[in-house]
């Protein structure tokens, strides 16, 4: 169902709710379709003369109020920047970890690799060492 408000023309209802209940959380805060995206946006309204950024989205569909104040609280970095900054170092330490440990298999393999062509030719990948008396040290490669 679509509504006429002064000022902002035909709207339709749910897009209303849900823009009252987001401004109820913050005053700067509109909920509004971003004709760019083609998807409903939270914006945030900046000082003059910069224009309202998008600061959430959520596709093609209105959502209800309370999630949608629910996804902003999650997301407000007032709020929880800390637990959110926590939260991608992790996430990056993850990551380098499981690229730490892929690097490790991958050398292994390669060692592997190694070893199976030089024992084909008939060399043995490890040099042992033989003590000569006479010589001293003696390295061989079969």
């Amino acid at each position: 169902m679509k509504i006429y408000i002064p000022g902002r023309g035909s709207v339709d209802s749910s897009v209303y709710k849900v823009d009252r209940a987001v401004n109820q959380y913050n005053e700067r805060l509109s909920f509004e379709f971003n004709e760019a995206g083609q998807d409903y946006c939270i914006f945030m309204r900046m000082p003059y003369p910069e224009r309202p950024i998008i600061i959430l989205g959520f596709g093609e569909k209105v959502p209800h109020p309370d999630e949608a104040c629910k996804r902003l609280w999650e997301s407000d970095t007032m709020i929880h920047g800390e637990r959110i900054l926590n939260d991608i170092l992790k996430s990056q330490e993850d990551f380098k970890n499981a690229k730490r440990y892929a690097a490790d298999q991958a050398s292994g393999d390669s060692a592997e690799r190694v070893e199976k062509f030089l024992r084909g030719k008939g060399h043995s990948p490890v040099v042992k060492v033989f003590l000569n008396d006479k010589k001293g040290v003696v390295a061989s490669d079969d």
